[in-house]
């Protein structure tokens, strides 16, 4: 284990009892909320001139630089217009930061601007006492993270108005989360620890890092002991497979009053499954899904089995985004956490987010993560609504990206590294597609399709993806355990599809509620090509 893991966990444990030790109650939660939206003004000017302007040297201070806009300019436009109006006339003059610069994998390129890059060159540098984490690597490359304790305070703030407002704000919570490496779990657990009310439950998808893995046994070990030094931290994460959701609809069929399960969208599929087939009621109790769309196909398919299902929106870049409104439309209409966010839409539906707290984890001014959806202003009643989140996002979704387990990866990353495995066993560039779709109980389901001309055996293919899907940064490591074991990535041997231009591509979309070809069946219709192919593919 590296000293600076060593550091990092000894600063945790060192943060944690402090944390902990003033829970916090709904009335303040709401105070602060409010609090921050009255002042997101300032708190975006006080942000842009502490975090980036006094720090002439980064990049986000040269690119303004270069657009001509100093602390005055962006004064001025914000009392004339407001926040998000300043921010697209900034990105109008070229402000603005891909998913890939942020990540490193490009340099900043503007007219007569070019900047070499790295992830850390948006690290916020006022953020002490943290926890370490690091982004799913659906762009290919893991971005570290780290959160500090009035971060994950000001988180808590927001989830326990998003319970309230759904009239569950001392409800019995199990997360159903991946643990270490993961981030998603450690993060939901401590929110809900500093509420007072931690979760009854962690159950892990995945299992609990092996000894020899480095940081991330060292940190499941750690939080293991500390929850017996400080038991108001929660559980520690029980292996809970996602072949055994019976078992997690059964704990909430047995709940004697209603309760709150967190975990990713699949998850949530696997849960209404296993409680329709099990003849469970699930009616009297709440899921709060995240990390992959829920999109109508999934909403049907969650209603028809009876269970209540509402959006949550996270990234690891910004902690939580958005909770979905109990008033909102299909359980995916979210108020957005605009206190500590700015977000505005391109023409093309791209999200590009900005940071307004001293204490957020990543400087972030205009900087897109890969997602889009739709931005509008609505006031509600909610408990949300009435501190005045009056911002709201739907229909959010990564266009470039397959999520399932709620775990993110590049589309041409996984298209590569397929690939690769397909040539190790012998194949060519034609003998193999990946058709990308929805199932028939409403998840999405990418297919690695083999050609009934391919030398190569289904098993085989499998168990070379489960070996090499790892080597994808960040999302790699948990994608091969939650997707391999959970039977989300299909291999099978069907013939391939042609585009409308009668050539072969390699990524092909099937169209809404379109079945997959059985082997055997007519010729499939023509499909949406992605990318062409290697060799033949034109």
């Amino acid at each position: 284990m590296s000293l600076r893991g060593l550091l990092d966990l000894g600063r945790a444990a060192a943060g944690l009892p402090a944390f902990l030790r003033h829970p916090l109650g709904l009335a303040a939660a709401g105070a602060a909320v409010a609090a921050g939206v009255r002042r997101r003004e300032a708190a975006f000017l006080e942000s842009v001139e502490r975090l980036i302007f006094a720090a002439p040297c980064s990049p986000l201070a040269r690119l303004l630089r270069w657009a001509g806009c100093e602390a005055g300019d962006l004064r001025r436009m914000v009392a004339a217009d407001g926040v998000e109006a300043a921010l697209a006339r900034l990105r109008a003059a070229g402000v603005w930061v891909s998913a890939e610069e942020l990540r490193g994998r490009a340099p900043l390129r503007r007219s007569g601007l070019t900047l070499e890059l790295a992830p850390r060159d948006f690290d916020n540098p006022l953020a002490a006492g943290r926890i370490a984490g690091a982004t799913s690597g659906s762009t290919g490359s893991a971005l570290p993270v780290r959160y500090s304790w009035p971060f994950l305070a000001g988180e808590a703030a927001h989830e326990l108005l998003l319970l309230a407002s759904h009239g569950l704000g001392d409800a019995p919570v199990a997360l159903w989360l991946p643990g270490p490496p993961g981030i998603a779990g450690l993060h939901n657990l401590l929110v809900h620890a500093k509420l007072g009310r931690p979760p009854r439950r962690w159950l892990s998808p995945s299992p609990a890092p092996a000894a020899g893995s480095g940081l991330p046994y060292h940190a499941d070990r750690g939080w293991r002991v500390m929850r017996h030094l400080l038991p108001r931290l929660g559980p520690a994460p029980e292996w809970m497979p996602p072949e055994r959701a019976a078992e997690v609809a059964r704990w909430l069929a047995e709940s004697p009053r209603p309760a709150v399960l967190k975990c990713f969208a699949g998850a949530a599929m696997r849960v209404a499954g296993a409680a329709a087939a099990a003849g469970l009621d699930l009616s009297r109790h709440l899921v709060l899904a995240g990390g992959e769309p829920l999109t109508a196909e999934r909403r049907d398919f969650l209603a028809r089995a009876g269970l209540r299902v509402y959006a949550r929106y996270a990234a690891t870049e910004t902690g939580f985004v958005a909770g979905a409104c109990p008033a909102g439309e299909n359980g995916g209409d979210m108020h957005l956490y605009a206190d500590r966010l700015a977000v505005i839409a391109t023409e093309q539906g791209a999200l590009a987010f900005t940071s307004l707290s001293l204490a957020a984890p990543k400087v972030l001014l205009n900087v897109e993560l890969g997602d889009h959806g739709l931005l509008r202003q609505q006031p509600c009643d909610c408990a949300l609504g009435r501190e005045g989140l009056v911002w709201r996002v739907a229909e959010v979704h990564s266009p470039a990206k397959i999520a399932l387990e709620g775990i993110k990866v590049g589309e041409v990353d996984f298209a590569e590294l397929v690939a690769g495995v397909v040539r190790e066993l012998g194949g060519g560039a034609d003998d193999f597609q990946i058709w990308l779709g929805d199932g028939a109980n409403g998840g999405a389901r990418p297919t690695v399709v083999l050609s009934p001309q391919a030398r190569i055996e289904p098993a085989a293919l499998r168990d070379g993806l489960r070996r090499r899907l790892p080597a994808l940064a960040g999302g790699g490591a948990l994608a091969a355990a939650l997707w391999c074991d959970a039977g989300a990535l299909a291999v099978e041997r069907l013939p391939l599809r042609l585009g409308p231009d009668a050539k072969m591509r390699r990524l092909v979309r099937l169209q809404r509620s379109e079945p997959a070809a059985r082997a055997g069946s007519d010729p499939p219709p023509p499909a949406r090509p992605l990318l062409p192919g290697g060799a033949g593919g034109g």
